[in-house]
């Protein structure tokens, strides 16, 4: 009978504890979104924009001037990210299609195909 109480009191003891943790992870939850709040309340301060144009920015209207002059002129994709296979790939399929790849890269790719395969 021992036995099976001090197993209740360690159950018991384990809930109590699990119960405080949730209750620090709610709390941590709560400080981390308000973080984010501040985050986006001071970016969106930083616009500088007027209550209209706040408005119809955050309504999903027109750009306002200020925004659409910087999202203007980045009209490029992103470059995209490779791993060192898909590096090695595109190399191969550029120089095949005579295309002129940046100098340094075959020689990269080269020298860790080597060391990781040794």
């Amino acid at each position: 009978m021992k036995k099976l109480e001090k197993i209740a009191r360690q159950e018991q003891k384990t809930r109590e504890k699990i119960a405080a943790m949730q209750a620090l992870l709610k709390q941590i939850d709560g400080q981390r979104t308000e973080q984010e709040n501040l985050q986006i309340v001071k970016q969106i301060r930083a616009l500088n924009l007027s209550r209209d144009e706040l408005y119809a920015f955050m309504s999903g209207g027109e750009l306002p001037p200020a925004l659409a002059g910087a999202f203007a002129t980045d009209t490029a994709e992103p470059e995209q990210i490779y791993s060192r296979r898909d590096k090695k790939r595109k190399h191969q399929q550029d120089t095949a299609e005579g295309e002129q790849p940046d100098s340094t890269e075959p020689t990269q790719l080269e020298s860790e195909d080597m060391n990781h395969e040794a």
